[in-house]
């Protein structure tokens, strides 16, 4: 039975530091944390298990196009079919493109991510290179996916015809088969009966909606089409804002993607205050590294700017954007932190290298100071998908 002695757990969804005698799994389960007192800092560093982290937005399609919307506008940058994007895409046949979203995959576990939510291309060629790529590297992928083409057409829609068509219904209902949830927005004409329409499909198929925001008449799509995430909430304006708050939906945010595009961030520190259940992602990979400890340190400064000179939020609630608060988004075996009996999903971080050793605050330091560097290895269902070659406990 593998074991990690004398280390410090983050421990149940608090993440409370501790400092642990032992810490063993077997077949795919925690099945020992023999705990001691809280460490909330440390004198002499430690080896630190923290859960493995969710990164719970990237477009891993996009992996062809690293930095090829530099400096342009969304609309430009997302273009169809003559944008960057696009243009990469068309260019490079699908076992190059594969190779570049396994590279991506094993990046993620290289740098402590057990899972990610995919949001796919329309169609269901990406959704499929997914599942492959997420087999060979053992980094759990949820994808989302999208409609080859809007469900309504603009004929339709000023004939005040919403429903579905039967060939749009089929191939749904194909799409839903490869993915684990659907992304709607309001540009693939997500409107009336036809909203309601794959709402009760997806509900049928228990499938997960995600719904992007901005979006005209917001507040009534969140009505509607009853999304399990916002995602990505980026851009939005006030109105739309104090509709997710009112509705306590959970909203994956992708700050630094946000910012590469000119946009102004959300605001963080309200949502936090106001008890939004709140993800973090990465974003498009052609936009912003995936990784996940760049998009910590940016979201806890950002909270800080954003609260104005008060306390601001604990570093804890910006560790629980990519730990525990997928725990009531996701449900399942999807926990997103560390007690006995749990899936043996965790990462192993080094605080014994000279910058973290006397880290006085130790969940601070992990959110604004660890790098990929410190992470000596990343297990997923108890085996390891990244290890150092020196790491062997």
């Amino acid at each position: 039975m593998p074991t990690l002695s004398e280390c410090v757990v983050l421990h149940g969804p608090d993440l409370i530091p501790h400092h642990c005698a032992r810490f063993a799994w077997n077949r795919g389960v925690i099945t020992s944390i023999d705990l001691g007192p809280p460490a909330p800092s440390l004198n002499r560093g430690a080896l630190v298990v923290i859960p493995g982290l969710t990164n719970a937005f990237t477009q891993l399609g996009d992996s062809p196009a690293v930095d090829g919307a530099t400096g342009l506008p969304p609309a430009q940058a997302f273009a169809q079919p003559d944008g960057p994007r696009a243009r990469a895409l068309t260019a490079l046949p699908p076992p190059e493109q594969y190779q570049h979203v396994t590279g991506h995959l094993l990046y993620l576990a290289r740098t402590g991510v057990v899972r990610h939510l995919d949001f796919c291309e329309p169609g269901s060629e990406t959704a499929q290179m997914l599942r492959a790529a997420a087999q060979q590297t053992g980094v759990e992928s949820l994808s989302f996916g999208r409609l080859e083409r809007p469900p309504t057409t603009p004929k339709e829609l000023a004939a005040g015809d919403t429903q579905l068509a039967g060939a749009v219904r089929s191939e749904l209902g194909n799409l839903l088969n490869l993915v684990d949830g659907f992304a709607g927005s309001a540009d693939d004409g997500l409107v009336g009966l036809a909203c309601e329409e794959m709402r009760l499909l997806t509900t049928d198929r228990r499938k997960l909606r995600a719904l992007a925001c901005p979006a005209p008449d917001f507040a009534r799509l969140l009505e509607l089409f009853d999304p399990h995430l916002v995602a990505p909430f980026a851009g939005a304006n006030e109105g739309e804002t104090a509709a997710l708050v009112a509705r306590q939906k959970a909203a994956v945010l992708t700050l630094r993607a946000t910012a590469s595009l000119g946009l102004a961030p959300p605001p963080l520190a309200a949502l936090l205050r106001a008890r939004v259940p709140l993800l973090l992602g990465t974003g498009s990979v052609m936009l912003t590294s995936p990784n996940l400890w760049a998009e910590l340190d940016f979201a806890w400064k950002l909270a800080r700017q954003q609260s104005g000179g008060e306390t601001g939020p604990d570093p804890t609630a910006i560790l629980r954007l990519v730990t525990s608060n997928l725990r009531p988004v996701l449900g399942g075996d999807c926990h997103g932190y560390l007690e006995k009996g749990l899936p043996a999903d965790f990462a192993v971080l080094n605080f014994q290298h000279p910058h973290l050793r006397a880290t006085r605050n130790l969940v601070a330091s992990i959110v604004s100071r660890v790098t990929p560097e410190e992470v000596l290895a990343t297990y997923r269902r108890g085996e390891p998908i990244w290890r150092v070659p020196e790491f062997n406990p």
